[in-house]
């Protein structure tokens, strides 16, 4: 290419100026699956639409590029699927620079990693039935996922995790990766949930796994340069060629990134971008009160480039929210980006749950996304959690696993991200003096401070007690074990939505990572990893088949990484 004149659109394909959040209020309807021409049309076509989400590449002058640096492959985003990435290319012998636009790289770690195969599994005798698992991934996903993705993420995951216990092991002798064999395997109804879940720790405390792998980037000599946000991807032959780089943007300026074997995209999503958000997942807009936040990532940087030099999309939105996202009592869904709300933790435990109008309205041992998903069908999208003075008892009782978990696990596991203690401390000096937690030495008194109909509350806690002495919920379903009544005060409420995590909704890609078009042949050049890819989840996120989420970005972003360094 020519070093004087303009980078057109011609040939140069990318992000420009990020959309910052705005007040945008039109949902969108998705049309299968999405290129750049109809993504752009939905973005403006939209009576009502207050920013075009989209965009469009800037033209960058020539004269704007103050630097050109030379790599076989471009890794865009510093997180899981990134480093994973860049590691796997670099051990393959390839020159590897990753790119970040935030000021350290691995500051959004991931520690729950779900895996089959590892070899921790076969040294502790566990058989998982991979088969089930990947149907049980179809099978939340409604099918509306590419199986053979999931099945890559089967087959190799196992290894994967292998690989990070040796980068573990060899930089730290006491510390290694962790099988959290705990699953309460035939106890949470309808739901299975199966051996799958690492984590790296010692035999005190969780470790980042990332801090080590970052270490492992070093010494291979990744170039790592952060504080530097892609602006672009370029692209050969006016657009319609491979994808050769990207042009970056750093402190000094402009910096062209070419690479001979392949650009891959991991920048994470699109959570923290209101405009994307409102367009592709407004149900989580309308009816999400807190985030967890996302900092200066999560913009859609990725996907947004990849869409404009021609990519596909999802046309399933799909987010990650747990039922943690606690508000003051009275408030509404939907505050997640203006107002937002404090992550409650206690709110994934299985405590009487009831509407704003006093009432139950579902079996509360459900999933994370199912419990909030039946919460935002209710009066301001909203629902109230009770509990009384026997909560940690019954909270050991409930054995919830993953992160819901505040119970040590038996089997050795540092799972847990809090404890009695580190709850108890939340509770008391965070969520009762923001108004999220309301207590109250009777059951009136409670109703009152949450602003629900005090006869029907009251009603509706003396029904699920005479179900818990019954042994038996004839209501809805819930499992004996987790029948424990609410009778001894003070008595205690918090009121929870939905906390949004992530999206999950993505670019389509082959088993090979490459991305794909609208016609579904791959762009060649391009790779996706992370939340930037797509075909894996749809509808919700299976909390109960646990680390599944990090597993499959880890898992995709190091063979992207061999898969590109190989070329």
């Amino acid at each position: 290419m020519g070093t004087k004149g303009m980078l057109s659109r011609r040939g140069f394909l990318g992000l420009g100026a990020l959309v910052a959040a705005g007040t945008a209020t039109v949902g969108l309807a998705s049309c299968a699956p999405q290129s750049a021409a109809d993504a752009k049309k939905e973005a403006s076509a939209v009576e009502g639409a207050a920013v075009d989400w989209l965009g469009a590449p800037e033209e960058i002058a020539e004269s704007a590029i103050v630097e050109t640096v030379e790599a076989d492959v471009v890794v865009v985003g510093g997180g899981n699927g990134g480093m994973f990435a860049a590691a796997a290319a670099a051990e393959e012998g390839a020159r590897v620079v990753l790119l970040e636009k935030t000021p350290q790289i691995g500051a959004n770690c991931r520690e729950w990693i779900g895996a089959l195969g590892s070899s921790m599994q076969a040294e502790k005798g566990v058989e998982v039935d991979k088969n089930e698992v990947i149907e049980q991934l179809c099978f939340y996903a409604s099918h509306r996922c590419d199986q053979r993705l999931i099945r890559l993420w089967a087959d190799h995951s196992g290894e994967t995790v292998d690989w990070l216990d040796d980068v573990v092991r060899e930089q730290d002798s006491n510390a290694y990766v962790f099988l959290e064999t705990d699953t309460g395997v035939g106890d949470h109804g309808s739901y299975r949930t199966y051996a799958m879940q690492h984590n790296v720790q010692n035999d005190d405390e969780k470790l980042k796994s990332l801090n080590f792998v970052a270490r492992k980037l070093d010494d291979l000599g990744v170039e790592v340069r952060v504080s530097t946000a892609m602006e672009q991807l370029e692209r050969a032959d006016g657009g319609q060629g491979r994808v050769t780089g990207v042009i970056a943007k750093s402190s000094e300026g402009m910096v062209r990134f070419n690479a001979s074997k392949g650009v891959i995209v991991a920048t994470g999503g699109y959570c923290a971008n209101l405009d994307m958000m409102t367009a592709k997942n407004k149900v989580a807009v309308d009816h999400c009160t807190a985030l967890e936040a996302p900092g200066e990532s999560n913009y859609g940087d990725g996907i947004r480039a990849a869409l404009w030099a021609g990519a596909a999309m999802d046309e399933q939105p799909t987010v990650m929210v747990f039922d943690r996202g606690g508000v003051p009592a009275g408030a509404k869904g939907g505050c997640a980006y203006t107002q937002p709300g404090i992550m409650t933790h206690i709110g994934s435990q299985p405590f009487l749950k009831v509407n704003k109008d006093g009432e139950r309205f579902c079996n509360e041992s459900v999933p994370y996304d199912f419990m909030y998903a039946a919460g935002s069908l209710e009066r301001d999208g909203v629902y109230c959690e009770v509990w009384d003075a026997n909560w940690v008892e019954q909270v050991e009782q409930f054995h919830t696993l993953a992160c819901s978990r505040i119970i040590p696990s038996p089997t050795g596991g540092q799972v847990q991200i809090f404890n009695v203690e580190s709850e108890t401390g939340m509770i008391e000096e965070t969520l009762i003096p923001a108004g999220v937690v309301v207590e109250s030495d009777t059951l009136e008194g409670l109703a009152s401070k949450l602003q629900v109909p005090e006869e029907a509350f009251v009603k509706t806690v003396e029904r699920y007690n005479e179900l818990c002495a019954l042994g038996k919920d004839e209501d809805f379903g819930k499992e004996s074990y987790r029948m424990l009544p609410i009778d001894t005060p003070p008595y205690r409420a918090a009121t929870i939505g939905g906390q949004l995590l992530c999206t999950l909704d993505g670019l389509r890609v082959n088993a090979d990572l490459q991305v794909l078009d609208s016609n579904h042949d791959p762009i060649p050049g391009l790779y996706a990893a992370g939340n930037d890819s797509g075909g894996f989840f749809a509808n919700n996120y299976p909390e109960l088949l646990p680390g599944i989420a990090c597993g499959r970005t880890i898992t995709f972003g190091r063979l992207a990484g061999k898969t590109v360094a190989g070329l």
